[in-house]
């Protein structure tokens, strides 16, 4: 039972070494790939783009929205 768990421990060691490895490896390579492709400028493009979307859209319901309609008073007496 001894040499069971020795060799269970040394294999979860390694393949808990192995994963962290392989997490690394891809962090270090989107981080590295991120900055040499301009990242972070693209990323700003992107949003500005999204926001110029959504900021239409929001005045285009607005227009929908904001009609003059006349409000109906109600009878306060009961």
């Amino acid at each position: 039972m001894k040499l069971f768990a020795s060799k269970f421990y040394q294999t979860l060691v390694l393949n808990v070494a192995t994963i962290a490895a392989i997490v690394v490896g891809l962090y270090q390579f989107g981080v590295r790939a991120f900055n040499e492709n301009n990242g972070p400028q693209k990323t700003r493009k992107v949003i500005q783009t999204v926001l110029q979307f959504v900021d239409t859209i929001i005045t285009k319901l607005q227009d929908l929205l904001n009609s003059d309609v006349p409000v109906a008073k109600l009878s306060t007496t009961r």
